[in-house]
């Protein structure tokens, strides 16, 4: 371990001796199913052994998901999820929270994921079509050493845009701060340490904080921001760890006897490369998964001489999937697009980490006035824009997540034929026919 890290875990074992409480709190956001060292994501096996060490240490320690465990790897994808709790229970989470990426299978499998799963998995917004929270609750009282824990969670009201609405019919996501009107002075008395933990975006959950004094610490996610140390808003502070297991997240909460507020919470991000050698049984367990899936991925296809970030990705996206249906033009929405490319060898795997969502290739006819307020939805202006006649109609090539959104946008103005073909199967062929370009 690096200095820092010895200092750190030093700091923790031996602060219950300074003071008469302290929490340690430890968190990820947006694993998204990456179990396997990788680069510069740490796996599970690595971040187990911390957290191990941690809590084998201190008596009051809790770690934290804060939602979208799944969709971004092969074993993730091929198993529907499933495999990801079961590393989830071996790396010793406690809590957990439904993002929106749980929905990716339909929402009915988010019973199936509660039920292996060995720690509740929250929310207290989303809403099946019976009036019925989807998760195992909407918060949770923890007595940890003698301090009070409440944790409550959440997910952005705007997942319905995130997922397909297929299998997701019928849903409801109630208003964030709505909900902890209600929840937070409820729960303020009852507890010592009262946290959110939010799959909502960096940015919205700093405008939670500055609503919500009375929380005294918010774990965020959604929005894969690096946050080295927790951002404080008056009393709150605010937390996120990145993404796929970059970094893990340590947070020291001291609770004074005397109930004072604010609480003295410190945090960090710990990175992949500071953290100890894996857990021997995790990393059983993690590849014993891989194995499944080995030799369906891990096949070179091309071989590349630069590396491609996602914007570079896009339109060399869009070209293959247009070509391959002889369409005007593509869409895949860069949203979409959840990996890099790098120099080097280029493998299925990569093409699977790039697509891990199993959409298939739709053909829609649609009126340029229509395909600019679909594009109008890109995080920034799509480069396809100025070419795009508001008044001719196109065929357009893309996915069946924005083919599924977009047929319930515009409705009968719009046509759109499903070919069952998966784009990750056309990447792979085509990268591998033709390369990138």
């Amino acid at each position: 371990m690096t200095n820092r890290l010895i200092f750190s875990v030093l700091l923790i074992i031996i602060s219950p001796w300074l003071l008469a409480k302290e929490l340690i709190v430890l968190h990820t956001n947006d694993f998204h199913g990456h179990i396997q060292q990788e680069g510069k994501y740490a796996g599970a096996a690595k971040i187990a052994a911390f957290v191990k060490e941690i809590k084998a240490q201190h008596p009051a320690a809790l770690f934290l998901d804060a939602g979208d465990a799944i969709s971004g790897t092969p074993v993730s994808s091929m198993f529907e999820g499933e495999p990801i709790f079961d590393v989830m229970n071996a790396m010793g989470y406690d809590v957990g929270l439904i993002g929106n990426h749980e929905f990716d299978h339909g929402y009915k499998k988010i019973e199936r994921f509660r039920a292996i799963a060995n720690h509740p998995l929250l929310t207290a917004n989303a809403v099946g079509p019976d009036g019925e929270l989807l998760g195992d609750a909407p918060y949770l009282l923890l007595n940890l050493d003698g301090i009070e824990v409440g944790v409550i969670g959440l997910i952005t009201e705007t997942a319905p845009t995130l997922f397909s609405p297929t299998g997701n019919e019928g849903l409801t996501f109630l208003d964030p701060a709505d909900r902890l009107s209600e929840l937070v002075p409820m729960l303020r008395a009852k507890t010592d340490v009262l946290i959110l933990l939010s799959h909502i975006g960096h940015e919205a959950e700093l405008l939670l904080a500055e609503q919500f004094q009375d929380l005294d610490l918010i774990i965020g996610g959604h929005s894969h921001t690096l946050v080295q140390h927790p951002v404080r808003v008056g009393k709150t502070l605010v937390a996120q760890a990145n993404h796929y297991g970059s970094h893990l997240g340590l947070i020291k909460i001291k609770v004074s006897d005397k109930g004072q507020s604010p609480l003295d919470i410190q945090g960090d991000l710990i990175a992949a490369n500071e953290l100890p050698d894996g857990d021997p049984a995790t990393q059983a367990l993690v590849s014993s998964y891989e194995a499944k899936v080995q030799g369906q991925v891990d096949i070179k296809i091309a071989s590349l001489h630069k590396n491609y970030s996602k914007i570079e990705l896009q339109p060399i996206l869009e070209n293959i999937l247009a070509e391959s249906i002889g369409a005007d033009l593509g869409y895949y929405n860069r949203t979409g697009i959840r990996d890099i490319l790098s120099k080097g060898d280029v493998t299925a795997r990569m093409i699977w980490n790039l697509e891990p969502f199993g959409n298939t290739l739709v053909k829609l006819t649609l009126s340029g006035a229509d395909l600019l307020i679909l594009l109008s939805q890109e995080p920034a202006l799509h480069h396809a824009v100025d070419a795009i006649d508001p008044e001719r109609r196109y065929q357009l090539a893309t996915n069946s997540f924005i083919a599924s959104h977009a047929t319930l946008a515009f409705g009968d103005a719009i046509t759109a034929v499903d070919t069952g073909i998966l784009v990750r199967d056309i990447l792979i062929q085509q990268i591998k026919a033709n390369g990138l370009k």
